[in-house]
Protein backbone atom coordinates (compact mmCIF):
# COMPACT_ATOMS: atom_id res chain seq x y z
CA UNK A 1 0.00 0.00 0.00
CA UNK A 2 1.30 3.41 -0.87
CA UNK A 3 1.92 5.99 1.79
CA UNK A 4 -0.59 8.40 0.25
CA UNK A 5 -3.36 5.81 0.29
CA UNK A 6 -2.51 4.93 3.87
CA UNK A 7 -2.56 8.58 4.90
CA UNK A 8 -5.92 9.16 3.17
CA UNK A 9 -7.36 6.17 4.96
CA UNK A 10 -6.10 7.45 8.30
CA UNK A 11 -7.65 10.86 7.63
CA UNK A 12 -10.99 9.33 6.70
CA UNK A 13 -10.90 7.16 9.78
CA UNK A 14 -10.09 10.13 11.99
CA UNK A 15 -12.86 12.18 10.41
CA UNK A 16 -15.41 9.43 10.94
CA UNK A 17 -14.32 8.91 14.53
CA UNK A 18 -13.85 12.46 15.78
CA UNK A 19 -15.43 14.86 13.28
CA UNK A 20 -18.38 13.43 11.37
CA UNK A 21 -19.99 11.65 14.24
CA UNK A 22 -23.26 12.02 16.07
CA UNK A 23 -21.85 14.27 18.80
CA UNK A 24 -20.34 16.71 16.33
CA UNK A 25 -23.50 16.85 14.23
CA UNK A 26 -25.56 17.49 17.38
CA UNK A 27 -23.23 20.33 18.36
CA UNK A 28 -23.48 21.86 14.89
CA UNK A 29 -27.26 21.55 15.00
CA UNK A 30 -27.41 23.26 18.40
CA UNK A 31 -25.14 26.08 17.18
CA UNK A 32 -26.97 26.53 13.87
CA UNK A 33 -29.53 29.10 15.19
CA UNK A 34 -26.73 31.32 16.47
CA UNK A 35 -24.84 31.00 13.18
CA UNK A 36 -27.88 31.81 11.07
CA UNK A 37 -28.84 34.67 13.38
CA UNK A 38 -25.35 36.16 13.09
CA UNK A 39 -25.46 35.98 9.29
CA UNK A 40 -28.95 37.52 9.16
CA UNK A 41 -28.01 40.26 11.62
CA UNK A 42 -24.89 41.13 9.62
CA UNK A 43 -26.78 41.29 6.32
CA UNK A 44 -29.66 43.38 7.69
CA UNK A 45 -27.35 45.69 9.65
CA UNK A 46 -25.19 46.23 6.59
CA UNK A 47 -28.22 47.15 4.48
CA UNK A 48 -29.66 49.46 7.14
CA UNK A 49 -26.27 51.07 7.76
CA UNK A 50 -25.95 51.94 4.06
CA UNK A 51 -29.36 53.62 4.11
CA UNK A 52 -28.51 55.42 7.33
CA UNK A 53 -25.19 56.61 5.87
CA UNK A 54 -26.96 58.18 2.88
CA UNK A 55 -29.39 60.03 5.15
CA UNK A 56 -26.56 61.06 7.47
CA UNK A 57 -24.63 62.61 4.57
CA UNK A 58 -27.75 64.48 3.49
CA UNK A 59 -28.38 65.69 7.04
CA UNK A 60 -24.79 66.93 7.37
CA UNK A 61 -25.07 68.84 4.08
CA UNK A 62 -28.36 70.40 5.19
CA UNK A 63 -26.81 71.35 8.53
CA UNK A 64 -23.93 73.09 6.75
CA UNK A 65 -26.31 75.02 4.47
CA UNK A 66 -28.50 75.96 7.43
CA UNK A 67 -25.60 77.31 9.44
CA UNK A 68 -24.08 79.22 6.52
CA UNK A 69 -27.35 80.73 5.30
CA UNK A 70 -28.47 81.71 8.78
CA UNK A 71 -25.11 83.37 9.44
CA UNK A 72 -25.26 85.38 6.20
CA UNK A 73 -28.81 86.52 6.92
CA UNK A 74 -27.89 87.62 10.43
CA UNK A 75 -24.79 89.42 9.16
CA UNK A 76 -26.79 91.25 6.51
CA UNK A 77 -29.47 92.27 9.01
CA UNK A 78 -26.78 93.54 11.38
CA UNK A 79 -25.38 95.76 8.62
CA UNK A 80 -28.89 96.94 7.77
CA UNK A 81 -29.50 97.97 11.36
CA UNK A 82 -26.15 99.75 11.54
CA UNK A 83 -26.84 101.65 8.31
CA UNK A 84 -30.29 102.68 9.50
CA UNK A 85 -28.96 103.87 12.86
CA UNK A 86 -26.26 106.03 11.28
CA UNK A 87 -28.70 107.45 8.73
CA UNK A 88 -30.98 108.48 11.60
CA UNK A 89 -28.04 110.26 13.24
CA UNK A 90 -27.20 112.05 10.00
CA UNK A 91 -30.82 113.09 9.50
CA UNK A 92 -30.95 114.46 13.02
CA UNK A 93 -27.81 116.48 12.49
CA UNK A 94 -29.07 117.90 9.19
CA UNK A 95 -26.10 116.40 7.32
CA UNK A 96 -25.64 116.95 3.61
CA UNK A 97 -27.26 114.37 1.27
CA UNK A 98 -23.85 113.63 -0.24
CA UNK A 99 -22.70 112.15 3.08
CA UNK A 100 -25.88 110.14 3.42
CA UNK A 101 -25.42 108.52 0.01
CA UNK A 102 -21.75 107.93 0.77
CA UNK A 103 -22.71 106.15 4.00
CA UNK A 104 -25.36 104.13 2.15
CA UNK A 105 -22.84 103.00 -0.48
CA UNK A 106 -20.33 102.03 2.19
CA UNK A 107 -22.78 99.80 4.06
CA UNK A 108 -24.19 98.24 0.91
CA UNK A 109 -20.70 97.38 -0.33
CA UNK A 110 -20.12 95.54 2.94
CA UNK A 111 -23.52 93.84 2.69
CA UNK A 112 -22.99 92.80 -0.94
CA UNK A 113 -20.91 89.76 -0.01
CA UNK A 114 -23.63 88.49 2.34
CA UNK A 115 -26.28 88.98 -0.35
CA UNK A 116 -24.16 87.15 -2.92
CA UNK A 117 -23.58 84.20 -0.57
CA UNK A 118 -27.28 84.00 0.26
CA UNK A 119 -28.08 83.87 -3.46
CA UNK A 120 -25.41 81.18 -4.00
CA UNK A 121 -27.01 78.95 -1.35
CA UNK A 122 -30.61 79.57 -2.41
CA UNK A 123 -29.92 79.30 -6.18
CA UNK A 124 -26.68 77.30 -6.55
CA UNK A 125 -27.13 76.73 -10.29
CA UNK A 126 -27.65 80.27 -11.60
CA UNK A 127 -26.96 82.60 -8.68
CA UNK A 128 -24.56 84.80 -10.65
CA UNK A 129 -27.15 85.69 -13.28
CA UNK A 130 -29.75 86.35 -10.58
CA UNK A 131 -27.45 88.71 -8.70
CA UNK A 132 -25.96 90.53 -11.70
CA UNK A 133 -28.45 93.42 -11.62
CA UNK A 134 -27.84 93.92 -7.90
CA UNK A 135 -24.07 94.00 -8.38
CA UNK A 136 -24.43 96.59 -11.15
CA UNK A 137 -26.54 98.88 -8.98
CA UNK A 138 -24.35 98.63 -5.88
CA UNK A 139 -21.05 99.09 -7.75
CA UNK A 140 -22.06 102.32 -9.40
CA UNK A 141 -21.56 105.73 -7.81
CA UNK A 142 -25.23 106.45 -7.22
CA UNK A 143 -26.66 109.53 -5.56
CA UNK A 144 -30.40 109.34 -6.16
CA UNK A 145 -33.34 107.93 -4.23
CA UNK A 146 -34.57 105.75 -7.14
CA UNK A 147 -31.37 103.69 -7.15
CA UNK A 148 -31.52 103.28 -3.37
CA UNK A 149 -35.10 102.06 -3.61
CA UNK A 150 -34.20 99.56 -6.35
CA UNK A 151 -31.28 98.21 -4.31
CA UNK A 152 -33.44 97.96 -1.21
CA UNK A 153 -36.15 96.07 -3.12
CA UNK A 154 -33.62 93.51 -4.40
CA UNK A 155 -32.13 93.04 -0.93
CA UNK A 156 -35.56 92.57 0.62
CA UNK A 157 -36.41 89.96 -2.02
CA UNK A 158 -33.15 88.10 -1.36
CA UNK A 159 -33.78 88.11 2.37
CA UNK A 160 -37.29 86.74 1.84
CA UNK A 161 -35.93 83.98 -0.42
CA UNK A 162 -33.30 83.15 2.20
CA UNK A 163 -35.98 82.94 4.91
CA UNK A 164 -38.11 80.60 2.80
CA UNK A 165 -35.04 78.49 2.06
CA UNK A 166 -34.20 78.32 5.76
CA UNK A 167 -37.71 77.07 6.52
CA UNK A 168 -37.51 74.41 3.80
CA UNK A 169 -34.04 73.28 4.93
CA UNK A 170 -35.16 73.02 8.55
CA UNK A 171 -38.19 70.96 7.51
CA UNK A 172 -36.04 68.62 5.43
CA UNK A 173 -33.53 68.37 8.27
CA UNK A 174 -36.27 67.26 10.66
CA UNK A 175 -37.55 64.67 8.16
CA UNK A 176 -34.10 63.20 7.52
CA UNK A 177 -33.30 63.12 11.24
CA UNK A 178 -36.57 61.25 11.87
CA UNK A 179 -35.73 58.70 9.19
CA UNK A 180 -32.30 58.08 10.69
CA UNK A 181 -33.90 57.56 14.10
CA UNK A 182 -36.42 55.09 12.60
CA UNK A 183 -33.64 53.12 10.92
CA UNK A 184 -31.67 52.89 14.17
CA UNK A 185 -34.81 51.83 16.05
CA UNK A 186 -35.62 49.19 13.42
CA UNK A 187 -32.07 47.88 13.60
CA UNK A 188 -32.28 47.53 17.38
CA UNK A 189 -35.67 45.79 17.17
CA UNK A 190 -34.47 43.31 14.54
CA UNK A 191 -31.36 42.53 16.59
CA UNK A 192 -33.47 41.92 19.72
CA UNK A 193 -35.98 39.69 17.88
CA UNK A 194 -33.23 37.61 16.28
CA UNK A 195 -31.49 37.22 19.64
CA UNK A 196 -34.72 35.99 21.24
CA UNK A 197 -35.42 33.56 18.41
CA UNK A 198 -31.86 32.28 18.59
CA UNK A 199 -32.16 31.57 22.31
CA UNK A 200 -35.53 29.85 21.91
CA UNK A 201 -34.44 27.67 18.97
CA UNK A 202 -31.19 26.74 20.70
CA UNK A 203 -33.06 25.56 23.79
CA UNK A 204 -35.56 23.56 21.72
CA UNK A 205 -32.86 21.88 19.61
CA UNK A 206 -30.82 21.12 22.73
CA UNK A 207 -33.69 19.30 24.41
CA UNK A 208 -34.64 17.49 21.21
CA UNK A 209 -31.11 16.23 20.64
CA UNK A 210 -30.37 15.31 24.26
CA UNK A 211 -33.73 13.72 25.18
CA UNK A 212 -33.96 11.47 22.18
CA UNK A 213 -35.32 8.07 23.38
CA UNK A 214 -33.06 5.13 22.75
CA UNK A 215 -34.57 2.19 20.88
CA UNK A 216 -35.58 -0.68 23.15
CA UNK A 217 -33.29 -3.72 22.91
CA UNK A 218 -34.73 -6.76 21.09
CA UNK A 219 -36.18 -9.41 23.36
CA UNK A 220 -33.84 -12.29 24.20
CA UNK A 221 -34.48 -15.52 22.32
CA UNK A 222 -36.05 -18.12 24.60
CA UNK A 223 -34.59 -21.61 24.50
CA UNK A 224 -37.39 -24.20 24.21
CA UNK A 225 -37.48 -26.57 27.16
CA UNK A 226 -37.06 -30.30 26.49
CA UNK A 227 -40.21 -32.23 27.08
CA UNK A 228 -39.60 -34.95 29.63
CA UNK A 229 -40.97 -38.41 29.06
CA UNK A 230 -43.26 -39.95 31.64
CA UNK A 231 -41.70 -42.39 34.15
CA UNK A 232 -43.30 -45.47 32.57
CA UNK A 233 -41.84 -44.54 29.22
CA UNK A 234 -38.39 -44.14 30.71
CA UNK A 235 -38.57 -47.55 32.38
CA UNK A 236 -39.63 -49.25 29.17
CA UNK A 237 -36.77 -47.53 27.31
CA UNK A 238 -34.38 -48.71 29.98
CA UNK A 239 -35.71 -52.27 29.72
CA UNK A 240 -35.22 -52.19 26.00
CA UNK A 241 -38.84 -52.45 25.10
Amino acid sequence: MRFGEWLAGQVRSYARSYVWNRTTLSAVLIASPAILSSIATFALSNSLDRRSARFTEERDAITRDLGALDGHVKGFETLQLGRGALLLVLNGSQADMQYKYLLDRLFRQNAKQAVRRMAAIVHPQDWQSRIASYDALVDQDYSDAKTVQDIQAIENAKVMEAGARLTALQLRHNIVTGRIAKIESLKAQITAVLASLTSALTIVIFFVTTNRTKPAPPPAATVPEKRQRPASGRRRAADGR
